[in-house]
């Protein structure tokens, strides 16, 4: 154990549901991500550019190969069980998954994880 640590220290978990969000990589999850945080006070975002297949379209490819990928952006949400119907709605409404091509959101089943909030003076990061 490290200096200034108590043995009997614990962090207490918090019901918590992710929220995963596949979106085309058009720069949206930029604007879903200040979003979630301005007007939300989301502070457990995680986004990730990979490579995704379109899963609910039709694949058009060569027979024996896989079809070809495209850049995604893929987005965790970390939010408490009592938020998370409603930000799930505002995600969907936000990202505009309903449309063509819009994307695909996900929310998992409960879990527990541990709070994280940010200090209040911590000034805005400019991307």
């Amino acid at each position: 154990m490290s200096e200034g640590q108590e043995s009997n220290h614990f962090l207490a978990l918090q019901a918590s549901q992710v929220i995963t969000c596949i979106l085309p990589d058009e720069g949206i999850h930029r604007m879903l991500i200040r979003d979630l945080h301005h007007e939300k006070g989301i502070t457990r975002v995680e986004s990730i550019r990979c490579r995704g297949i379109a899963a609910l379209r039709e694949a058009r490819t060569k027979k024996g190969r896989l079809p070809v990928s495209t850049l995604v952006q893929m987005i965790k949400v970390v939010v408490s069980v009592m938020e998370a119907e409603a930000l799930f709605e505002y995600i969907y409404e936000k990202a505009r998954i309903g449309r063509p091509g819009g994307g695909m959101l996900l929310l998992g089943k409960p879990i527990e994880s541990t709070p994280f909030t940010l200090p209040e003076d911590l000034p805005e990061e400019n991307h």
